[in-house]
This record gives C-alpha cells, structure tokens and sequence, in this order.
C-alpha cells in the first residue's frame, strides 16, 4: 500500500512538471527573436521582392519545397520546430548573399548556430535530391548526345557534346593548408571544374582541387575523361565532313592537351590564314557557353561570387549545391536578373580578383587531331554561316538577354 502511494505521488510529481516546462518552453529553450521579415516581409512585399532575397521565382521556391519535404523536422515537447519553408529560405538566403550568419540570424530571428545547420543540412538534401534529376547527363545516352549537337550546330559549332573550364573559386583556408590553396594570381582559392552544354547546364563538375592545380590537369585525372572514351552513343555519333570522320567533340581553350576529344584554338599567329582564324572564332564562341554557366553562377548566388568563408571541409558541398541549383532553375527558364551580372562585375573589378591564365603548346602534335581541326577549319571558311566578322569574338550572335560576358581581363573564367 505504502508503495502504491509513492508511485501516485511520482506521477502527480511527472505531471505538474510537465506543465510547468511546457508552460514556460520558449523561455527555457530560446530567446525571445523578432520575425517580422520572413514571416511578414516575405508573405506581403510581391514576387519581385521574392526573387531579389531568395534568387529564385516563388513558384520554383515552393516546387523546391516539394523535392526537399526530407529536411522537414517534427515538434518535440519542449520545441516547436521551424517550417520546412522557412529552413530552406534560410538555405537559399546565405548562398543567394554574402551575409554573416549573425546577420542572417538576425533577419529570421533564429540562433546563429541555427543559420549554421540549416545551411549545412540544405546543401546535402539538395546535392542528395536534385543531383539525380538536374545533374544525370553520365552516362551519356543517344538521346542526350543528340540533343547537345543539335545545340551546339545552332550556336555555329558542329559535332560538340560540350565545353569544358575551370573556375577559381576564393575561399579563406587555414594557415596550415593555405599554400595548396594560393594561385598564380595570388590568392586562395578552389577550383570548379565544369563540362556545360549549349544551354548553360553543367553535365559534368568536379570541385575541390586547390587553386595551385591547372585545368588540364583535373581533366586528365577526371572521371569525365575516362566516361568519354568509353561511352558507344558518341562513337555513333561520329560524322563525315568533307572525307573526313569527325567525332563528338569537347570544346577547350589553349589550357589542355589536344587531341581528337578535345579541340582547342590554333596557337596565336600573325599570319594565321583565314581558316585558322575563323576556326578560332567559332570555337571561342561557342566555348563561352561555360563562361557564362560560371557567371550565372556566380552571379545568381554571390556566396560563391564574392568569395566563400565557411570552413573548408564544407566548401565543395556549397559550391556542388549551388550548380545542381543553377540546373534545376535552368530548366524552369527562372533567368537570372541583370543587376545581379552588374552588381557581381562590379565586385570583380573592385576586388581585382583575375582569373589564372593557362596556355599550353606541349602535346599538341595529335596527328589525327590536326587532320580534324584542319578539316573544320576548311569548312568554317566555306560556309555560308561563317559570314562574320573575324577580328572579333567578343560578340553576342549565339547569346541572349541571359548572357554574361567575361570579354574585361577581370572578369574571364579562362
């Protein structure tokens, strides 16, 4: 009987102890934060205020929340959890600025640390979610290669699956590590290596060697080489021009190894004929396609444009986030606004950040490669779409009101 008391006791104990924690949760667990923008600003102030703070459309915004419902938490007895909505406009917020994230914090009235984990846990569900239906070109099928071509034979190019660059990316490493990481222009930075499409789609990224390694060498140690000459659907692609069998082509600038994969502009000459030159025009025009994925990119979520200072260990995953992004709004036709490209070339010029140049002339003595470039060389000269002026390549025939020009020495991704 004596026990039976105590246990009835103890539950009467569990019970207003309960209430009383219950009662006074938000003054136990959190402090008392304003909330006026996310919940108020952002419900009242319009799509264009929308777009402006979360670099995307409201319409993609809640599409995304569709994919991404994994990130949502549940309501414990002593929390009520912040909205799965909320979690990924926190996301979007810190890769669309470059705030801190006490401002960031600030603004959504939530803990600094709060900002930190939803950033975190936003970046993996995205690259875990979208990476498999935005970023799924490998293995290259018949229908995906037959896409790109006719792509590229719009744009002026034929036979071309792609380009291919690297972009230098600033981050502040450690003191420890910081020499890996210090590029021939003389800052820290980590490279964003990328094969686009004619519409400014990355097919293909690598991200995370340090600024000190050039471009051709991450393709050739890539996994993206290896795929093209192993992959059939662009063996049976192969065409002939003009007597000559022309394979499926990788567009590069002068940084890589030349071969019948790669084509890259002729060596600079004085006395270049005017099939050399109007060679070098269509390629280079053509190539800018993955200069101007890189300038969206950038420009669309200036985390990565003005210069990452999360911790390292979590930069490939901000960067491989924000390109499976670009793809996903890419293919919504959600453009992006040109006071962003000029806010971003503004930065660029006032940081006087360049971009490391690459030129290489070794390896470029590919026979077969030559008779490729030679034969396209002859029938760019030939051609009735060739009509262009040469002495140019700076020009927007193949653009539109989407482009990002990178002509300023400044602002090239090369």
């Amino acid at each position: 009987m004596h026990r039976k008391n105590i246990l009835e006791i103890r539950k009467k104990q569990i019970a207003i102890l309960s209430t009383i924690i219950a009662s006074n949760r938000r003054k136990c667990w959190t402090l008392k934060r304003t909330k006026k923008f996310w919940e108020v600003d952002c419900q009242k102030n319009g799509p264009n205020f929308f777009k402006e703070n979360f670099r995307m459309s409201l319409e993609c915004f809640k599409e995304l929340c569709e994919l991404l419902k994994g990130l949502q938490k549940r309501d414990t007895t002593f929390r009520i959890s912040i909205s799965l909505e909320k979690r990924i406009a926190i996301g979007l917020y810190c890769l669309g600025s470059s705030a801190e994230y006490r401002s960031v914090a600030n603004l959504f009235g939530v803990g600094k640390s709060t900002v930190c984990i939803c950033l975190k846990l936003f970046c993996q569900e995205v690259w875990k979610i979208l990476s498999p239906l935005y970023m799924n070109a490998f293995p290259l099928t018949s229908d995906k290669v037959n896409e790109c071509i006719r792509g590229f034979e719009v744009l002026g190019f034929p036979q071309c699956l792609g380009a291919m660059d690297g972009s230098h990316i600033e981050i502040k490493p450690e003191s420890q590590n910081a020499v890996d990481y210090y590029n021939y222009k003389g800052w820290y930075s980590i490279v964003l290596f990328a094969l686009v499409d004619y519409r400014y789609r990355f097919l293909y990224i690598n991200v995370g060697y340090p600024g000190r390694v050039n471009d051709s060498f991450i393709f050739e140690n890539s996994s993206l080489k290896s795929q093209l000459e192993n992959c059939v659907a662009l063996e049976d692609k192969s065409r002939v021009i003009n007597g000559v069998k022309i394979p499926v082509l990788i567009l590069g600038d002068s940084a890589f190894r030349f071969s019948t994969k790669v084509m890259k502009p002729y060596p600079y000459d004085e006395n270049a004929s005017i099939g050399q030159k109007t060679f070098n025009y269509q390629l280079s025009k053509c190539r800018r396609v993955v200069e101007n994925a890189f300038g969206q990119l950038k420009a669309r979520f200036r985390r990565i444009g003005k210069g990452i200072d999360n911790k390292i260990e979590n930069v490939n995953s901000i960067i491989r986030s924000c390109c499976v992004l670009h793809n996903f709004l890419n293919e919504k036709n959600d453009v992006v606004e040109k006071s962003w490209v000029r806010a971003l070339k503004k930065q660029h010029l006032v940081s006087e950040r360049q971009q490391p140049e690459e030129v290489s002339v070794l390896n470029d003595g590919d026979l077969n490669a030559e008779q490729i470039r030679r034969c396209l060389a002859t029938f760019f000269s030939v051609s009735e779409s060739s009509d262009v002026d040469i002495g140019s390549i700076g020009g927007e025939e193949h653009g539109d009101s989407n482009d990002v020009s990178f002509d300023d020495g400044a602002w090239s991704d090369k």
